[in-house]
């Protein structure tokens, strides 16, 4: 039952990292949505931690989030 209750917080934290609810990965390319990126006004972003690496700006859950 431990290791099943381990397993779940994991899975949360993987969940706020992906979703950019949690912290931003240093590593590059980026990957999934992040809450806090720069936005240009053609729908391209980027995060500070990967400033060369552009996504596009989505919706996901009603919220605007650069995807990559």
């Amino acid at each position: 039952m431990k290791n099943l209750h381990q397993a779940q917080k994991l899975s949360r934290a993987a969940q706020k990292s992906i979703t950019g609810r949690g912290p931003a990965s240093s590593s590059c390319p980026p990957t999934g949505c992040y809450d806090n990126a720069i936005n240009n006004s053609n729908d391209r972003c980027y995060i500070l931690s990967c400033r060369s690496v552009y996504g596009y700006m989505q919706t996901v859950n009603g919220t605007r989030k650069c995807c990559f």
